[in-house]
């Protein structure tokens, strides 16, 4: 009913609905079957009418359509489509007609004038007739937004029709066309009203498999299914005897299915419809986040990026007029570390629009440790920093992104290693915590400390100690933390005894 579906090509297209709507081909073997094998019975007033099958296959079906009409009705206004809110009033008047036929029973008190099943017959031929013509009438609208006017328009016409028929129907009943006498059919009109009414309901399947049959959209799949049951129930009618018997009840059986697919396509998509609308805004807040962050990072990435350029032309100009090869040679290699610094620079300020990925993958904690020490082993080695690694024996993995879980694993470690200039310890722990759902990672360093004037903003860029540091490194990983893998990071530290980073981070993504 709304929404920006994906199409598919159209060959494809075919296939796949070919391969959808296998429970339309059973309904049309049942039919084959049914024609075949008689089975009689015999079951009240109204046996020959459907029994109590048919009571119940009503009773399910005036509760689906009430449904259908309550949850396309309470679709919010900017998602809902025109030919969406017909689907949905015409629901509406649909189930009271059906309400109706259910209350003039024969077996039923009297609603408001005597009940027959002439009475019941029309309210039913009467609804069937109206489902058909405003299905293939609402198919032919355009899909596009609606007024709240408009809403109230289309409510009011429903409500109008289905009153004004069920007047006719209460008060004229007599001189309508008679499709019962007493307990005997009509035949001739019997006959007359089914074939219009099979006709139009073969004609609204074919049309809705020629608008969403390429249509990758569960709730499309599910509502041409219906139809195609809807369609073979009515050809199922069309075979009734004097007898009424097993082609009524199989008439019956596949309303109920038609009705249960219908709901399952309405209600279910309308249920699931607010938590996608969470997850789109979550995104858009997330995103939201990181343009903020890198407004505030402009006018501080512009001084950061200037001083390596100037550094760079004043040592192009140097090594230009130098004939000491020597000389050159360290002005190259300071053009190249200011190069260095503008390509991290950029390469973190890009980092910074990281989104969640699609597709989780699992990472081995243990595994992505192991290769950052190793990464990190001989500056270990040559700073005199001493390693360790404590990690729980059988850790389970995570769901997550490998690749981002080691940039802020390996910047943490960096940022330790920095910390110890003259040599420390530096330790890494993995646990899974006491909730059982989630693991604790830990990065521990006899380092410096982090200074108190900064320890309010670490996270938010450009809050760094370091002489040469850009501040972005910690943000970075801030994010991938708490935005991409909806973990947690804090810290503890004491000046001139050392840091402690804390991540907890979720076993499942899902």
């Amino acid at each position: 009913m709304q929404g920006h579906p994906s199409l598919v090509p159209k060959g494809e297209a075919n296939l796949e609905m070919g391969k959808q709507l296998w429970l339309v081909f059973g309904a049309g073997l049942g039919l084959f079957v049914a024609i075949l094998w008689t089975v009689w019975y015999d079951w009240g007033v109204a046996s020959g009418y459907g029994g109590w099958q048919h009571l119940v296959a009503e009773l399910i079906g005036v509760g689906v359509v009430f449904s259908v009409f309550h949850v396309g009705w309470h679709t919010d206004i900017t998602r809902q489509t025109l030919r969406g809110l017909a689907f949905s009033v015409t629901f509406l008047a649909v189930g009271i007609l059906s309400l109706g036929h259910v209350l003039s029973m024969p077996d039923m008190p009297a609603f408001i004038t005597a009940n027959s099943l002439n009475k019941a017959v029309l309210f039913s031929y009467t609804s069937y007739l109206l489902v058909t013509i405003s299905l293939l009438g609402a198919s032919f609208l355009p899909v596009r937004r609606i007024e709240h006017q408009t809403r109230r328009r289309y409510l009011g016409a429903s409500l109008t029709i289905a009153f004004l028929l069920t007047y006719l129907i209460l008060s004229y009943e007599p001189n309508l066309p008679r499709i019962f006498i007493g307990e005997d059919p009509v035949w001739a009109t019997r006959r007359a009203v089914r074939i219009v009414i099979t006709c139009l309901s073969l004609l609204v399947f074919a049309r809705w498999v020629t608008i969403y049959g390429g249509i990758q959209k569960p709730g499309y799949r599910w509502m041409i299914i219906a139809m195609g049951i809807w369609a073979f129930g009515q050809v199922v009618f069309l075979f009734l005897s004097r007898h009424l018997v097993a082609y009524s009840l199989f008439g019956h059986i596949y309303k109920v299915i038609c009705a249960v697919y219908i709901y399952r396509s309405v209600s279910v998509a309308a249920l699931k419809r607010p938590y996608r609308s969470l997850d789109r805004a979550r995104d858009r807040l997330c995103r939201n986040r990181r343009f903020c962050a890198l407004g505030r990072m402009v006018g501080r990435l512009a001084h950061e990026l200037k001083n390596p350029l100037a550094a760079i032309r004043a040592s192009a100009q140097l090594s230009g007029i130098l004939d000491d090869r020597a000389e050159r040679e360290k002005v190259t290699q300071r053009i190249e570390n200011e190069v260095d610094r503008l390509s991290e620079l950029i390469t973190l300020t890009l980092e910074v629009g990281w989104d969640r990925p699609e597709v989780w993958e699992l990472v081995h904690i243990e595994e992505m440790i192991l290769e950052v020490c190793m990464l990190w082993l001989p500056e270990l080695t040559r700073l005199g920093i001493t390693g360790k690694r404590v990690i729980d024996d059988g850790l389970p993995p995570i769901q997550g992104n490998r690749k981002l879980l080691q940039r802020a694993l390996t910047n943490l470690v960096l940022n330790a290693i920095e910390a110890m200039p003259e040599g420390g310890e530096l330790c890494i722990k993995a646990y899974p915590e006491a909730s059982g759902s989630s693991i604790r990672l830990e990065v521990l360093d006899t380092g410096l400390g982090i200074p108190d004037g900064i320890k309010d903003r670490l996270f938010q860029g450009f809050a760094t100690s370091k002489p040469h540091g850009t501040g972005l490194g910690l943000m970075i990983t801030h994010q991938i933390i708490t935005e991409i893998h909806r973990g947690r990071i804090w810290f503890d530290t004491t000046l001139g005894e050392g840091t402690k980073f804390s991540l907890s981070l979720p076993m499942t993504q899902a």
